[in-house]
């Protein structure tokens, strides 16, 4: 594979995602010692309406603030009058739907149990966003948070490295202790969890959050640098983006099979779509945890 051309588009925006400032032209570099000229009354006159501006937008934003806030309250409320009251026969807890699903849920889905059968096939486009909410928040946070050489100084870059040393050189034993013979079972009860997701309660997202405790209980014990050699920023983004794309590509195959009557083992589509949730969701609390705590994976 090529590499992109010096002072490619490619590269100018690569660098501009870094954080790096893009090298400017000799010839229109100003000269560091040249006195700035004086601001023209023109400049003037457009700082003052700038400052003038601002200052209005900073008393009027309270208000439009509240305006929006009770317009949208009063629209709840509103939708709110015309929900059906509790108790009446066109409530809907008090239809077909929710029977439908406890008598065809495993004929249907293959799944015994109905919760899952509901969450993972009759309302799966909601799930399948959820699951896309979860994988853009935690790249928002990373976006954001992240720290290296091209946004964070030096300075916050040696109190890093200042706190590693001193968790390798000063461990905690009763939590290592702990750990040690703690995540092994949180592991394994995860992996449970996910895989029997469709007979019994639970599934890809308590099983992704089971899961990314553990990781978070072994990096807070061993510390993040150990937990990255095996989890590294590679394998961390080719994890969480692969469990987006099965979860999108065995729903849409469950789709198109169900609409054209085409006769598939449903109960292995519910496994790989619990198991595609559970790492979008194991990566998301991991990530939220690795991010906040040191800015990078």
């Amino acid at each position: 594979m090529s590499e992109p051309k010096k002072g490619s588009r490619w590269q100018r925006f690569a660098a501009w995602v870094n954080g790096e400032s893009e090298p400017r032209d000799p010839t229109t570099q100003y000269v560091m010692d040249r006195k700035a000229p004086l601001p023209s009354p023109s400049a003037e006159l457009s700082e003052a309406r700038d400052r003038l501006w601002l200052k209005k937008f900073i008393g009027l934003y309270p208000l439009a603030a509240a305006v929006l806030s009770l317009t949208l309250i009063a629209v709840l409320l509103a939708t709110v009058l015309y929900i059906p009251p509790f108790g009446q026969p066109g409530n809907p807890t008090n239809n077909e739907v929710s029977q439908h699903y406890l008598e065809h849920s495993q004929e249907e889905t293959g799944a015994s149990n109905a919760v899952t059968g509901m969450i993972l096939s009759y309302r799966g486009f909601d799930t399948l966003g959820e699951s896309c909410v979860l994988f853009l928040a935690v790249s928002s946070v990373m976006i954001l948070l992240q720290r290296d050489q091209n946004n964070t100084d030096g300075q916050s870059l040696r109190h890093l490295r200042r706190e590693a040393v001193v968790e390798r050189t000063h461990p905690d034993n009763i939590l290592r202790k702990s750990a040690r013979l703690l995540t092994p079972f949180i592991l394994l009860f995860s992996l449970y969890v996910l895989l029997n997701g469709e007979s019994s309660p639970g599934g890809g997202f308590s099983g992704g959050a089971i899961l990314g405790g553990g990781l978070i209980l072994y990096s807070n014990a061993y510390g993040p640098e150990r937990l990255s050699r095996l989890l590294t920023r590679r394998v961390y983004d080719a994890v969480r983006l692969s469990g987006l794309t099965a979860y999108a590509l065995t729903y849409g195959l469950y789709i198109y099979t169900g609409a054209n009557a085409i006769s598939l083992d449903m109960e292995w589509m519910m496994t790989v779509i619990d198991l595609a949730v559970g790492l979008v969701v194991a990566c998301t609390v991991y990530g939220f945890y690795t991010m906040f705590q040191r800015g990078k994976v």
